[in-house]
């Protein structure tokens, strides 16, 4: 998921800020209204159009941005019985892990699931965008021999340059791995933890880390990477900016991310009407017009723009993709942070 930016509220005609950022406890919703609270960015920004505006406007019920969305805020917030956000963009291993803890199970009466991929609903999350972890490539510099497969990515005697990946365990590196070192993809969990970090050390001296999502596209567009585990997202959005770059369609690990509704919140019947909104097909094609997420909801209308579809998991992958476990990062995401951190620490 892109990487939380720095705390910064948008006054929009259907978004009404009741309190700042910063310290506090952030902005408290009222009788009729609904804190949204997203990661920032270009994702957020996108689901301002496709979410936000168009449910305060048919709804009658004000929504509140807020962001970034931290895990120990959101559960000092229950602890303490003081919650003042209503919906929450979030992990699918996070709404697994503490569903009915820190998170509500979502209201099926309210939130239509009926068509939407069962492997990607939670008792307490609902998806509100399907992605991948990708290999993407610099085409100036391998156009006429481009990377086809992980193992490439791994490949710096024939393919030398510098690859990005994201400083985050949880960000597909150790699964990325253990493909390219022959695993296969559905033979990934648990991860092999020595495995994958002997794998990640033939290529340290050639990694470039990202700790946001900006810095990824910024390496994208001015070419400081060859290679990059990339997020769609902003990969379309850096080929948009001129970036010349493309994607390899081989071994994607398709991942998504749910909205969740904080366990006390006074509003839970607005936020799970904001969930159902969330999901509906006009939402979800809003939503990919502006980001390059594919739609959850398999009525939802696909962009007309090329670059973007580009992006869009539609079949490329010719079924060597393969779902992340999100059931074993739900147990084990706090061991995998250790031990990458461990690793990066070396």
């Amino acid at each position: 998921m892109p990487k939380i930016i720095p705390c910064a509220t948008t006054f929009l005609a259907a978004v009404v800020l009741l309190a700042g950022c910063g310290g506090g406890t952030g902005p408290v919703a009222t009788d009729r209204s609904v804190v949204f609270v997203g990661t920032g960015g270009a994702y957020q920004a996108a689901q301002r159009e496709a979410f936000v505006k168009p449910f305060a406007a048919s709804s009658g019920i004000k929504v509140v941005e807020d962001q970034p969305v931290t895990y120990a805020k959101l559960k000092t917030m229950v602890d303490s019985g003081r919650v003042t956000w209503d919906v929450v963009e979030a992990d699918p291993f996070y709404a697994i892990a503490n569903c009915g803890a820190y998170v509500e199970k979502i209201d099926l009466t309210v939130v239509d699931v009926s068509k939407i991929d069962k492997e990607l609903v939670s008792d307490c999350g609902v998806p509100d965008m399907k992605s991948a972890f990708l290999l993407v490539y610099n085409t100036e510099k391998f156009g006429q021999n481009p990377p086809a497969s992980w193992r490439d990515f791994f490949d710096t005697k024939k393919f030398p340059g510098k690859r990005g990946m994201m400083n985050d365990a949880k960000e597909g590196g150790l699964e990325i791995s253990l493909v390219a070192d022959g695993v296969p993809t559905d033979k990934l969990y648990p991860i092999d933890y020595p495995r994958a970090f002997r794998k990640l050390d033939t290529i340290r001296n050639d990694l470039k880390f990202f700790t946001t999502g900006a810095e990824q596209q910024q390496a994208m567009e001015t070419g400081q990477v060859d290679m990059v585990l990339a997020w769609p997202g902003r990969a379309s959005q850096a080929v948009h900016n001129g970036a010349k770059i493309a994607p390899v369609w081989n071994q994607p690990m398709f991942f998504w991310d749910v909205l969740v509704v904080p366990k006390g919140t006074a509003q839970k019947a607005e936020a799970m009407k904001f969930i159902a909104h969330a999901i509906t097909p006009a939402a979800q094609a809003t939503l990919t017009e502006h980001i390059a997420y594919a739609p959850v909801h398999p009525d939802a209308k696909l962009p007309a723009d090329e670059v973007t579809r580009q992006y869009l998991p539609l079949g490329q992958d010719k079924g060597t993709g393969f779902l992340r476990d999100m059931s074993w990062w739900a147990q084990n995401l706090d061991t995998a942070t250790q031990k990458w951190t461990a690793w990066i620490s070396r």
